[in-house]
């Protein structure tokens, strides 16, 4: 039977090896598909980002500041551009120079490039876009060069602006006929499909990582399921095998004759449950022969039960008076709250019971104490034995007296009862065994007040300590009402509403404030957590935009508990959403100088041939049209030196300065401004602001960028803009506030004000790169930037008081 209980019990566990072990393989296969597919859509949409840039900003302004016969490859062409990033891209992702994390390829038919040329694989994906003309991304695995990628594509269509330079030969730049001939690269048209881009992503290695980790956990799985066998067998001889030939055992031992003999012989040719199954059939023969035996003795059975029943009531008659004396003392120990209340009133009962003239109760422990009746003020008499009946738990009984141990046990006793009869009785067996079991159930109520008694100061301290958390903390029955808050939670209540009048009502309050009305149309929100019955944590915002983190706990039981946990987090989701900002910044400071230095150098050629050129004109014409050149080129040098700026802001050298000075100062700057526009400027200083040590020259171009925006934010003729200082000696900070009353922002928008390139405003009116820059400024004075939309636009800059100031 042991052997055909492991065959199966192998099987079951092989097939569950085999169904976790593929099931973790094909999930990791998932989780890498899932990982490849975001990279690549990453890849491509950063492709898509430089192409649309220099789409609609950057070649449109080249077309404006050069001539139209020229053309800048570098600068102008979306292909080249996007190619030559890419390939940077790839370089700083790898491990050293020219080694790539990935496959980006800009291909099409009839390649400009012959480098560029599509291939016979690139061919069939752009064959498949052809015939689907809706379908806008395609995405497989393929094998490159002996190893695995994941690809994903998307067609390159041919517009109307794609057709200067894809056109007609005759039409295209002199510059790409020069270099590229005027056979390859022509005759697209419209929104045809040319080519495609290209992403691929090595899969190779995460593959192999992925067998690795299945044969590893194979592996693991193949020794758990071996130590498993080997308890499993253990268990099984141990708890089965064991004792089903210890019943076969009884079998042999309980039959000795001959035919017995015979009967177990056939039986050892069995397994063991058939062994058992032929036991249990001798013995339902025994059980017939004894109920033969049986049916016979039932005949005097009626005789023996009437005397039996004499006996018995007479016995019954004797223990009724016992039976109403602990039904007695049963009530006296439940309206007990002590252990002098209890004696007081056992005492005069026990005694009236069993006749006697007085009892008392000695308390042998350090206290000493004893009660007595009916004269409560007399020690009661103990035998010069006393102490060996308190040790060995023995109760002594002679003529007259009788000494009875009291205590929960038979190991612990508190005490000795002592009952008193004037006339020198003796009592009888069955009275000294209710006195015996009379004093261990008083000894049981005397342990259990005292239990009472430290239950109440275990109370005391566990409420004590619920009050002391800081955070505020509830216990919920299952109809959601508040069975025990902190104060913290009480206080939190009121903070959130103003219907909490009373101290009690504040808890009440929380629920509406944190969860609303209810949860999936249930009277009770958090009854889900309660079914559940698992820990979890959620984030709730309330109206007045605070963040709190609640943990749910429900308690066990048929009678659903919940204890709630809430704990604030609004200064910790404002202080990651400042990181996030700190970091996007830097991301798009890097792409900015990057772009920057790439265009610097042709403005400076540009520039350099343009003072050869005026220098070498003599007509007033041709000098106007050299000065032309000459000034865009500047503008377009001083937007990239603001892009450098931006992306390394000059720390400057720090001077002391006075910030409510520096903020009039500005202000009469601006007023001239704001006044040509019907605008009124505030300025509210604060009495005594101290002084802060900033980079004067950043300050100014913070006020600078922060007044223009606000500028623009208001209507002529009514607009309004405050500048307000003061200090917060609390968080030893000077606040610096710029407030309007303009149409304020956008709830939607909140979150993109700072970023570089980002604005509100209508096209040719801002580049976006103001907030951008007072967030970086405001950040490298060691400050930080808060933003209200309340009746127009609040900023408030933040900056900590140096220490010593």
């Amino acid at each position: 039977m042991q052997s055909r209980f492991l065959l199966g019990l192998g099987a079951i566990v092989l097939l569950g090896g085999v169904f976790f072990s593929a099931s973790m393989y094909f999930h990791l296969k998932s989780l890498l598909h899932t990982q490849v597919v975001d990279k690549a859509e990453l890849m491509l949409s950063q492709v898509d980002s430089v192409q649309q840039y220099v789409r609609k900003v950057l070649r449109p302004k080249m077309f404006r500041t050069i001539p139209k016969d020229q053309f800048i490859i570098e600068a102008m062409s979306s292909s080249y551009i996007s190619r030559k990033i890419m390939d940077r891209v790839g370089q700083y992702e790898g491990q050293g120079e020219g080694v790539a994390q990935f496959l980006y390829r800009r291909v099409s038919e009839n390649a400009r490039n012959p480098k560029f040329e599509i291939n016979a694989m690139e061919r069939e994906i752009m064959d498949r876009f052809r015939a689907d003309p809706l379908m806008a991304e395609w995405e497989g695995y393929q094998k490159i060069d002996g190893k695995e990628y994941f690809l994903t594509a998307r067609p390159v269509i041919f517009y109307d602006k794609c057709m200067h330079c894809h056109g007609s030969p005759a039409d295209a730049p002199q510059v790409l006929i020069e270099r590229y001939g005027d056979s390859r690269g022509f005759g697209r048209t419209m929104d045809s499909i040319g080519g495609i881009d290209l992403v691929g992503l090595p899969v190779d290695s995460a593959v192999s990582q992925i067998q690795e980790a299945t044969v590893g956990y194979i592996g693991v799985y193949a020794g758990g399921m071996f130590i498993f066998f080997a308890i499993v067998q253990v268990f099984y001889n141990r708890l089965v095998t064991h004792n089903l030939h210890r019943l076969t055992r009884v079998f042999r031992d309980r039959f000795q004759d001959q035919e017995d003999m015979k009967v177990l012989e056939r039986v050892e040719e069995m397994d063991e449950i058939e062994e058992i199954v032929q036991g249990m059939e001798e013995l339902g023969d025994h059980l017939v022969s004894a109920r033969t035996q049986l049916r016979d003795y039932a005949a005097n059975l009626e005789m023996m039960v009437d005397q039996r029943t004499r006996e018995l009531s007479k016995e019954v008659s004797e223990r009724q008076a016992d039976v109403a004396l602990f039904v007695l003392l049963l009530d006296q120990l439940n309206q007990s709250r002590s252990r002098q209340e209890m004696w007081q009133s056992s005492l005069p009962i026990i005694a009236r019971r069993f006749g006697a003239s007085g009892a008392g109760f000695t308390c042998m422990l350090a206290t000493q104490n004893f009660y007595s009746w009916p004269e409560p003020g007399v020690r009661p008499g103990l035998p010069e034995t006393w102490q060996d009946i308190l040790t060995g738990g023995e109760a002594l009984f002679e003529p007259g007296r009788a000494v009875i141990p009291v205590g929960a046990n038979d190991s612990a006793f508190e005490g000795l009862l002592t009952i008193f009869w004037e006339d020198r009785l003796e009592l009888k067996d069955q009275d000294r065994d209710v006195l015996v079991a009379l004093g261990q159930q008083l000894g049981i109520a005397m342990e259990n007040l005292g239990a009472l008694d430290n239950l109440i100061r275990q109370k005391g301290l566990l409420q004590s300590v619920v009050e002391g958390i800081s955070d505020p903390l509830l216990y919920m029955d299952g109809r959601c009402s508040v069975v025990l808050a902190n104060h913290a939670a009480r206080a939190l209540g009121r903070a959130l509403t103003t219907e909490a009048a009373s101290d009690e009502g504040g808890a009440e309050a929380l629920m509406p404030s944190l969860f609303g009305d209810g949860e999936n149309g249930a009277d009770c929100p958090l009854r889900g957590a309660m079914e559940r019955g698992v820990p979890e944590s959620r984030e709730v915002r309330t109206r007045d935009n605070r963040h709190f983190s609640v943990s749910l706990y429900p308690v066990g039981g048929e009678e659903k508990r919940l204890v709630v946990y809430i704990r604030e987090v609004t200064n910790e989701k404002s202080m990651l959403a400042r990181m996030r900002q700190s970091e996007k910044l830097a991301t798009v400071g890097q792409l900015a100088a990057g772009l920057a230095h790439e265009m610097n150098n042709p403005l400076g050629v540009i520039k350099c041939y343009g003072e050869l050129l005026r220098n070498a004109v003599d007509t007033d014409n041709a000098r106007e049209d050299v000065e032309v050149i000459m000034r865009h080129a500047t503008q377009a040098q001083n937007v990239l030196q603001d892009l450098l700026n931006f992306a390394r802001p000059g720390k400057g050298d720090a001077e002391e300065i006075d910030l409510a000075q520096t903020v009039r100062k500005s202000a009469r700057v601006f007023l001239v401004q704001a006044e040509k526009r019907g605008v009124r400027v505030d300025v509210d200083i604060e009495p005594e602001f101290p002084g802060l040590t900033v980079n004067g020259q950043a300050m100014e171009q913070i006020l600078a960028n922060l007044f223009n925006n606000a500028l623009d934010a208001v209507r002529e003729g009514a607009g309004k803009i405050t500048l307000k200082v003061f200090s917060d000696p609390v968080a030893a900070e000077a606040v610096l506030m710029v407030a309007d009353n303009g149409g304020g922002i956008p709830a939607d928008v909140m979150d993109r004000i700072f970023d570089p390139f980002f604005s509100t405003k209508e096209v040719g009116k801002g580049t976006g790169l103001g907030l951008a820059v007072v967030y970086g400024l405001v950040r490298d004075l060691g400050g930080r930037i808060d933003v209200v939309s309340d009746q127009g636009a609040q900023f408030f800059l933040h900056f900590p008081f140096k220490r010593g100031e």
